[in-house]
């Protein structure tokens, strides 16, 4: 990773697939939106051997991008956000986990956020204590108290029991132990698809969560809803 870009109080933003792709979609907006660097990339010989195409030209699966809109969380002035297109694989979740919460403490990132997705048709790994009507439902968790607050000033309802899995609940553990502040947002796919395919309705929920916590820019949602609606259109 570029040493230029390893800044002090940085948001770290970490995006891995879920249910309706929700965080890649609104990693990739982010990027675009923000015009953010490709500063780095995650390799390892566990990760599926592959790479992505763009343009005609070839990207790692696992990228990192920086950049330095303000965030609105005490200790963060800038953003790096991590994106990958491949699924972990479980005996990598762990190291991966420690090397993320290792490396943005080496850093003195201010914060880390995990963007997620659930659905109740099918199986996400997490357990969540969604009772109402609602299916725009977003539940927050953090490893703690100041990260809960944060979540708290934001306007998001904190999960109040059940089970976070996978990279998101493995991370949360990690922060936690060793007193780092990281946040969880995990968003109920509302589309037709129930999660079972791309969902930019849910990712545009969750962008106008991040445009709160980022108030120096704005992340217009609206191409996503456009997305969304072409997408339910031909269903």
């Amino acid at each position: 990773m570029s040493d230029d870009s390893s800044r002090s109080g940085a948001l770290v933003v970490v995006c891995f697939p879920g249910p309706g792709f929700v965080a890649n979609i609104v990693a990739h907006h982010m990027i675009e939106s923000l015009d953010l660097e490709m500063v780095g990339s995650i390799r390892h010989p566990s990760l599926p051997q592959a790479c992505i195409v763009k343009n005609g030209l070839s990207m790692p699966t696992v990228r990192i991008y920086s950049g330095e809109p303000v965030c609105n969380h005490e200790s963060c002035d800038s953003v790096l956000v991590v994106v990958s297109e491949v699924q972990i694989p479980t005996d990598l979740i762990l190291p991966l986990s420690e090397r993320f919460v290792e490396w943005s403490m080496s850093k003195k990132a201010g914060a880390m956020l995990v963007l997620d997705s659930y659905s109740k048709t099918i199986e996400s790994g997490h357990t969540i204590d969604d009772d109402d009507d609602s299916n725009e439902t977003v539940k927050g968790a953090a490893s703690t108290e100041r990260a809960l607050t944060s979540l708290s000033d934001l306007g998001i309802d904190r999960m109040e029991q059940g089970a976070i899995g996978g990279l998101t609940g493995v991370i949360l553990n990690e922060a936690s132990r060793r007193g780092f502040d990281a946040m969880a947002l995990l968003a109920e796919c509302s589309g037709p698809m129930q999660g079972m395919g791309p969902d930019a309705r849910t990712a545009a929920r969750v962008l106008g969560r991040l445009d709160e916590l980022l108030p120096a820019i704005k992340l217009d949602s609206e191409p996503l809803l456009e997305e969304a609606r072409r997408i339910e259109g031909e269903i």
